[in-house]
């Protein structure tokens, strides 16, 4: 039981490979294709995009209407509170490298990026308070008062 049987433990496993490998990888001509059978492909509705802010956007004022400038730096709105008149318009521009939003109670401006504005004719005389929806510790107040 020496080496013929060493010989035979070593040349078995090694013939049972190939013949695997040979068995594994043979065509027998019995390739069935079926055939596609073209589906429909649903519709899928697509929603209007909401509308993003356009740094040059400008807005009707109204009258005698002025814009009072609010800037959005440093995680921040400058200044933090502004008094209009009924009828002025407040523009908020982000001048911050990260996105921030304008939004009260009867106003939302959507993410502004780097150099966005977004305006907002007021024209009901109160007290909005407002905040950035991402930093909520971002806030603000728009003072407005009879003309």
């Amino acid at each position: 039981m020496g080496e013929t049987m060493r010989k035979e433990l070593i040349i078995l496993p090694v013939l049972f490979s190939v013949f695997m490998a040979i068995g594994c990888t043979s065509n027998t001509g019995n390739d069935t294709q079926i055939p596609a059978t073209p589906t429909e492909t649903p519709s899928i509705p697509v929603e209007e995009p909401a509308m993003v802010p356009d740094s040059n956007a400008t807005s009707e004022t109204g009258g005698d209407g002025k814009i009072v400038e609010v800037s959005i730096k440093d995680f921040s709105f400058n200044p933090e509170s502004v008094t209009v008149s009924a009828g002025d318009t407040v523009r908020w521009t982000n001048m911050d490298s990260v996105g921030h939003t304008v939004s009260g109670p009867t106003f939302e401006s959507g993410i502004l990026e780097n150099g966005d504005s977004f305006e907002f004719l007021f024209t009901d005389p109160g007290v909005y308070d407002y905040s950035c929806s991402i930093h909520p510790s971002m806030k603000g107040t728009v003072i407005v008062e009879n003309n």
